[in-house]
């Protein structure tokens, strides 16, 4: 049995519960869409790729659940179930958005299986609540973006968490807004956090917090 853990730290805080007020250019994220179960279980998910792995994976963080199990099938990328499962993990922590933003750790352990397939059992620690990865809200520009700012705000909102895609704007644009929209608003102290999940040019997910 070979365990192998990726930590992946971040700060926790709590999300805007007050989002719904706003009722233009964004909808409520769901679970990652797969038929990746295992015949007719719910508790046991499917896979023959790395990009299924992926997939499960996704799967179990958007349900906030701490452990999973995986049966992979013979691979279509010709690597052995260890290499798959760690690449997996690797991607799901480091370049997904949800990945980066909810969790903090992700574990693994390979077991015999049966009939082809191996065992893989995952384990993950989340720096977020099952409640702040439901609450996450999309946009797809920047105006969507600046508006549901505003409502956070104006309702005394603590933080917001905001999916993006077809996003027209930079990192610093959205610094920017963020910068300048605090200003209008009249709100003084400490500059609002600004955070990109993944860390890098390609973020999916920015998180904006209003107050410690």
């Amino acid at each position: 049995m070979k365990k192998i853990l990726f930590p992946l730290f971040l700060c926790g805080a709590l999300l805007l519960s007050g989002c719904s007020l706003l009722q233009r250019e964004y909808n409520r994220t769901e679970p990652h869409s797969a038929t990746y179960y295992e015949g007719d279980r719910r508790d046991v998910l499917r896979a023959e790729s790395r990009q299924d792995l992926v997939n499960d994976l996704l799967l179990l963080v958007s349900a906030h659940d701490e452990s999973g199990t995986v049966w992979l099938y013979g691979s279509d990328d010709g690597a052995d179930a260890s290499r798959l499962a760690q690449a997996a993990c690797d991607e799901v922590l480091q370049e997904t958005p949800l990945g980066a933003y909810a969790l903090e750790y992700l574990t693994y352990t390979v077991e015999d299986g049966g009939r082809g397939y191996t065992q893989l059992r995952f384990t993950a620690g989340y720096r977020c609540t099952a409640r702040q990865i439901k609450s996450i809200v999309h946009a797809t520009n920047a105006a969507a973006l600046r508006d549901l700012l505003r409502v956070a705000a104006e309702n005394d909102g603590q933080e917001l968490a905001v999916q993006v895609s077809s996003f027209d704007g930079s990192r610093q644009s959205v610094l920017d807004t963020v910068a300048a929209l605090q200003q209008e608003l009249g709100h003084g102290g400490q500059p609002w956090q600004v955070q990109f999940y993944p860390d890098t040019d390609a973020w999916g997910i920015v998180e904006i917090i209003l107050k410690e």
